[in-house]
Parts: C-alpha cells; sequence; structure tokens
C-alpha cells in the first residue's frame, strides 16, 4: 500500500516539531526585537540629547551677544537637518523673547519626547553663568522609522534559522530514523514478494540499532525453524503416508479375520452332513456288496432283496437331506464370502442377504449362550452393495462377542429394519451387553481405538462399519449405550446406494 505524503513518519514527525520550532523562532524574534528596540530607543535619545547639548554649546555665545538672529538662524539649520519637529530657546534674559521653530503647537502629546539642555557661558575667570535652556522635541514614531530596517533583518534571521532547523531536523530524523525503518521495510517487502529473508545492512549502537540487529537474528532463527519445520513436515507427510498404508493392511486383515472365522464355522457346520453322508455311503457299500454276494452264489431271496431296496431308499434320503443342508451351507457362505469380497453393486432382497450372513455367523455361537433375533420385514428390495452392507453386520456381531459379551453368561444380539419411506430405511444392531461409557461412545468409530489393545482388538472393526456407511453405502450411523444397558446402532441406509464408490481399505 503507498502511503499518503501526510502518513509518512517525516511527515508526521515535522507537523509535531513545527509548532515548537515556530514559537522558539517566535519567542527568540520577539527577545531580540524588545532588546534592539530598548537599545535603539536609548540610542535615538542618547543622539537627540547630544545633539540638544551640542546645540546648547552652539547658542552659548549668539545668546550672549543677544543675537536673535543668529540663534534663529542655528535653530532653523538644526530642525532641517534632524528628525526634530520643535526646538524652543529659553533665555534667562527679559529682554530676550522666546523662539520656537517647527511645529511647536501640540506638544503635550504622549507621543512627543521633550530633551533639553542649559546654556551656560563661562567667562575669563572661569565662572560659569546660565543663559537659557534649549529645548528639542521628536515622536515615538521617528524611534520605530530607525529600527525598522533592524526589524526585517531579525526577521528575516529567524525565518532563516526556523527553516534552517526544519532542514537540519528532517536531515537528521531521516538518515536516523527513516533510513533504518525504510530497509527493514524493503526487507519485509521482499520477504513478502519473494519468500526469501534478508537480513537488514545496518550498524549503529542506539536502539534502533539494536532493534535491527534482534530483526536480523529473528530473521535467522526464523529462516532455522521453517527448515525445521519442512523436515519435520516432510516426515510428517511420510509417517502419515505410513500409517494410511498400515491402516490399510489392518482393514484388510480385519475384514479377512471376518471372513477366516466364518471360513472356520462353516467348515464345522458342513463337516456333520458331509460325515453323515460319508457313513451313510459306507453302509450303501457294503449292504450292496453283500448283495452281490448273494446274486453270485444265487441264494438271493425276495426277503433279501426287500431288505436291500428299504435300506437303499432310507440311505437315499439321509444322504439326500445331509447334502442338501451342506450345500445350502456353501451355497450360503459362497454367496457372502463373494458379497464381502467384493463391490459388485446389485439389487437384492434385505431379509434374505441378512438371513445368510445369519445363517453364516451361527456356527460362531452355536454353542454359546448367546442368541441371535432378527426382525426383519420380507420384500424390501435395495439397489445397493451387498458386500460392505454384510460386512458391516459381521463386524457388529464380533464386536459385541469381543467387548459386550465378555464375562456374561448370556446375551442377545437383534437386528432390526424398517423402512422411513421410499427412500430410507432403518437398520438397528442392538445387544444387551457390557455396554459403553460416554467417552467410549464419542470415540468409538475412531480409527484404531479399542479397549482391547494387545488382547487381540485392532480399533478399526467400528471404524470400518463407520467408512462404509457413510461412504459406499451413502447412509449415517449413530451410537447409543450406557454401562451394562447394551450398545445399540441406528443406521440410516438409503434405498438406492449413491453412486460408485471406493472406501479405504475395502477390496
Amino acid at each position: 500500500m503507498r502511503l499518503k505524503p501526510n502518513d509518512t513518519v517525516n511527515s508526521r514527525f515535522l507537523l509535531k516539531i513545527l509548532p515548537a520550532f515556530f514559537l522558539v523562532s517566535l519567542f527568540f524574534l520577539v527577545t531580540l526585537s524588545y532588546f534592539e528596540l530598548n537599545n535603539a530607543k536609548k540610542s535615538h535619545n542618547q543622539l537627540v540629547q547630544e545633539k540638544t547639548d551640542n546645540l546648547a554649546r552652539l547658542l552659548t555665545e549668539p545668546v550672549w551677544q543677544l543675537s536673535t538672529k543668529l540663534s534663529v538662524n542655528i535653530l532653523k539649520t538644526t530642525l532641517d537637518a534632524s528628525d526634530i519637529i520643535c526646538i524652543k530657546l529659553e533665555q534667562d534674559s527679559d529682554i530676550t523673547p522666546l523662539i520656537m521653530e517647527g511645529e511647536c503647537n501640540d506638544l503635550s502629546s504622549e507621543e512627543v519626547l521633550e530633551f533639553n539642555s542649559p546654556i551656560i557661558y563661562l567667562d575669563l575667570r572661569n565662572t560659569s553663568r546660565s543663559l537659557g535652556i534649549v529645548y528639542l522635541y521628536t515622536k515615538n514614531a521617528t524611534q520605530w522609522s530607525s529600527i525598522t530596517k533592524q526589524l526585517i533583518t531579525l526577521t528575516a534571521l529567524s525565518l532563516t534559522l526556523f527553516i534552517t532547523l526544519i532542514i537540519i531536523t528532517s536531515v537528521a530524523f531521516r538518515s536516523t530514523i527513516i533510513t533504518p525503518l525504510s530497509r527493514v521495510s524493503k526487507s519485509l517487502k521482499y520477504y513478502r514478494q519473494t519468500g526469501q529473508r534478508v537480513p537488514v545492512n545496518w550498524d549503529s549502537t542506539d536502539e534502533l540499532g539494536q532493534l535491527i540487529s534482534n530483526y536480523n537474528r529473528n530473521l535467522a532463527r526464523q529462516t532455522e525453524i521453517e527448515a525445521d519445520l519442512k523436515e519435520a513436515h516432510l516426515k510428517t507427510e511420510n509417517a502419515l503416508s505410513s500409517l494410511k498404508e498400515a491402516q490399510t493392511n489392518l482393514i484388510h486383515s480385519e475384514k479377512m479375520a471376518s471372513l477366516g472365522s466364518l471360513v472356520a464355522g462353516i467348515a464345522h457346520e458342513i463337516n456333520t452332513p458331509l460325515g453323515n453322508s460319508l457313513t451313510v455311503a459306507t453302509t450303501v457299500s457294503d449292504i450292496t456288496r453283500n448283495i452281490s454276494k448273494d446274486i453270485e452264489s444265487g441264494a438271493l431271496t425276495k426277503s433279501a432283496l426287500d431288505s436291500f431296496i428299504e435300506s437303499i431308499t432310507e440311505a437315499s434320503t439321509i444322504l439326500e437331506r445331509n447334502l442338501e443342508t451342506a450345500a445350502k451351507q456353501i451355497r450360503n457362505f459362497k454367496n457372502v464370502a463373494v458379497d464381502q469380497t467384493s463391490e459388485k453393486r446389485r439389487k437384492f432382497d434385505l431379509k434374505q442377504v441378512i438371513d445368510e450372513i445369519i445363517y453364516t455367523l451361527n456356527p460362531l455361537i452355536k454353542h454359546t449362550p448367546f442368541d441371535i433375533e432378527v426382525s426383519v420385514p420380507p420384500d424390501i428390495s435395495l439397489d445397493s452393495y451387498p458386500g460392505p452392507l454384510g460386512q458391516i453386520i459381521t463386524n457388529c456381531f464380533n464386536n459385541t462377542l469381543l467387548h459386550g459379551f465378555e464375562g456374561k453368561s448370556s446375551g442377545l444380539i437383534r437386528i432390526e429394519a424398517n423402512l422411513i419411506n421410499e427412500k430410507y430405511l432403518s437398520l438397528i444392531i442392538s445387544d444387551n451387553g457390557n455396554g459403553m461409557s460416554p467417552a467410549e461412545c464419542e470415540k468409538a468409530f475412531d480409527p484404531f481405538f479399542t479397549t482391547k489393545l494387545g488382547y487381540g482388538g485392532s480399533g478399526l472393526g467400528l471404524n470400518l462399519v463407520y467408512n462404509l456407511t457413510t461412504t459406499i453405502l451413502g447412509g449415517t450411523v449413530d451410537i447409543n449405550s450406557k454401562i451394562n444397558m447394551g450398545v445399540t446402532l441406528n443406521f440410516k441406509l438409503p434405498i438406492s446406494a449413491p453412486g460408485a464408490h471406493r472406501t479405504q481399505g475395502y477390496v
């Protein structure tokens, strides 16, 4: 921003100092004029008095000789050659009249000054004798006219002094104050334009020198701090990148761990029907060998054939039922596993998908005192991502088993779903477990927050739930809980999910 002339430090300083200089110069002028006037008055009065004394000496002889004509001529000559307005000659002789020359009408005015000198005659015996008195009259204006030139000179000198003081003060102020401040200003302006700090070249031991020295030290210190900050920023970015990579790996591990537990549970569940099927198949094989021997030996009877047929029929029924059970389990697991390992969007029935997910989770609590209760109306069709939805339910389920039911001899996980309107549905996942404190609820969705640090908890379960809900599914989630009052997660999900998304760590 360009400063106006009146806004500069030099101008403001001069505006403040000028009145002082003016008053000093005026005081100097008035004082000097006063003394000069008094001196001029004294000199003028002394000069007029000397003229009066000289005139008295000149008139001594004419008055002694009673030469009135000569006295008048001397008076006229004195009057013409000076600033005297009136001359009076009073003689002691009674025969000699009063002689007056000049403007002697109004001599009582205060502007008229009177000077007199006695006329003394010394005879041969050095005896003095008074012959009369001569009076000279002048005006005050005459005094002023005599000192006018001196006053003009004094005024010019005072004005010169005033201007000289201004110039000297301005030059001194600029050289000692403005110049270093201007250099500091240029240094700051250069930094603002280029980002480079240039120290100010100024060497003095006064306050400004100390200020600029401190400014230069601060510049050097700021440069060091900026270098440290850049290095710290680079380290922070590297650490953040590493942290994001670690978070991605942990989230992937979290998802794979969930699938791993599903695989273990499904493997155990499939083992039973497959084991039964293998037993039945072995029994059928034994029965078939026995009937083959009877046929080869010709000892086959009708009752043996009827028994064989009855056994085969019963075995087929058992085998079909067990294989169907195994196929159903494999089919449900396949649907859930495929959904949870992809981001494929499709239209699906909400109840069917949740039933499939719960079916794969049942083995985890089949032999525990905990139960799952599902309340989902049929015919709720979604155009969304079943994989992330299954991951959300699985993570909530695992979080409840790990934290909510710890130390519990019984527990219930409840899953409810209801339509809010034609665009949104409500999904509520709750339990009656240990619950959470208000402080824990505030941090529940934060990454890496866990009360099981070092005991198998990664702190990413509910964080993944939050990310999947708010990003790929386009919904919201709130958590409500109290100590020993369980946890309730309220989801608001759109019937039709937003466009394709990718969420960090979800593959």
